[in-house]
């Protein structure tokens, strides 16, 4: 099976991008024992402080499944529903090359 990557933007309502970031927290410790997420990274952006981006590489699509199906998962967007200013953007992608991934 192929790799797979995962573009994923999340907004927070105005104001309130600090907490989005803080409420990820328990994200970022989880993805640490997911055998399958080989990548996992939070940004912040310069132009949009209320938005956060996730670049999310996976072994395969069965790992990103595991991943978005998890407890934490879960938790994590009943947690956010105060923060979120709505649904996230997703873009699945399949990696072809590159510098500093695990290809």
């Amino acid at each position: 099976m192929a790799k797979m990557a995962v573009v994923a933007k999340l907004v927070a309502k105005e104001g309130r991008g600090d907490d989005l970031a803080k409420a990820m927290a328990p994200m970022m410790e989880a993805v640490e024992s997911e055998g399958g997420t080989e990548v996992y990274v939070m940004h912040r952006s310069a132009q949009e402080p209320d938005a956060v981006w996730f670049y999310e590489l996976y072994t395969d699509a069965d790992a990103n499944a595991a991943h978005s199906a998890s407890d934490t998962m879960k938790l994590m967007f009943t947690a956010l529903a105060d923060i979120i200013g709505g649904r996230p953007e997703i873009t699945v992608l399949e990696p072809v090359g590159g510098k500093g991934l695990p290809l």
